[in-house]
């Protein structure tokens, strides 16, 4: 595993950690639920904007050519990382606004799941 390739798995490993933590934090006290009103909605939208964003973020980066191609597939990870990551924030932003909590715990698992299925892949030569 070369250094890079390290830097990202150590990355991946303390987002992983930050939503485990954040599963444990919204157990902590109580948040009444309301009805899903509009505010709910609009978060809804931006974690599956966040989740998509991942994906298109990264390719966008990886075709320019202002930069070498080791900070590209790095910066791309790392974006790619960072919004699998903000699916967590949405939801502990959701269940404090008084969300569903099955949207809470489904914006949850996907933000692991997001964290789980990243790979790397191979790391371009540097220039």
């Amino acid at each position: 595993m070369s250094s890079p390739e390290r830097k990202l798995r150590f990355l991946q490993i303390a987002q992983i950690a930050f939503v485990v933590v954040c599963f444990f934090v919204k157990r902590i006290g109580t948040v009444q639920p309301q009805a899903i009103s509009l505010v709910h909605w609009l978060v809804i939208v931006a974690a599956i904007w966040s989740a998509i964003s991942g994906f298109t973020m990264q390719r966008s980066i990886n075709r320019k050519k202002r930069s070498t191609s080791l900070a590209r597939w790095r910066a791309g990870h790392m974006i790619r990382l960072s919004t699998a990551t903000a699916v967590c924030l949405w939801g502990m932003v959701l269940h404090y606004f008084g969300g569903p909590e099955w949207v809470v715990n489904i914006l949850l698992g996907v933000a692991i799941l997001l964290l789980f299925i990243w790979r790397p892949g191979a790391v371009p030569a540097e220039a």
